[in-house]
């Protein structure tokens, strides 16, 4: 699966569906229940091949698990991507964001964090995310003239296990 995405560095928000609920054993982290619904992942990609190495990587589902990410993806079908190619790292602003929505919840603590002091970089939504706010919000923070950016689900995601973008 291709999405067409930009080699510079930058952060991301990857919104994911799930239809089943599961149990996964998630690295040093443990083993714990999916329930069905929504998944926001924040990130950042600065190394070598920037935001379309990173996140292609994570849009693909037979790979050796090294991030947290790489465990619960094959249970989770790709919904939304937004990025921004600021040169900060953004990824724990971003976190904090999507902590302060009432409709979020952290379903697995440090996941996806275990590098900073957040509570989490992975939240779960019962019902699709509007991330209107998060977008304007992420805007009125990042201090360079990109914005995030959000990159539809390409047709070829589409598939009746995934609800279509609204």
């Amino acid at each position: 699966m291709m999405v067409n995405l930009p080699s510079k560095p930058g952060t991301y928000c990857l919104v994911f569906f799930c239809t089943n609920q599961s149990q996964v054993s998630i690295g040093k982290l443990g083993t714990y229940q999916v329930q069905p619904g929504y998944y926001c992942y924040i990130g950042s990609a600065f190394g070598k091949g920037g935001l379309k190495s990173r996140i292609h990587r994570h849009l693909q589902i037979n790979k050796r698990n090294h991030w947290h990410l790489d465990y619960l993806r094959p249970h989770l079908n790709p919904v939304e991507i937004y990025y921004s190619t600021d040169t900060i790292k953004l990824e724990c602003i971003w976190a904090k964001l999507l902590l302060e929505d009432k409709q979020s919840s952290i379903p697995i603590k440090k996941f996806g964090s275990s590098d900073c002091h957040c509570s989490a970089h992975f939240f779960y939504y019962q019902v699709k995310p509007q991330l209107k706010t998060f977008l304007e919000q992420c805007a009125t923070i990042v201090l360079q003239s990109s914005v995030a950016q959000k990159v539809e689900r390409p047709s070829t995601l589409k598939g009746k296990d995934t609800p279509p973008v609204q």
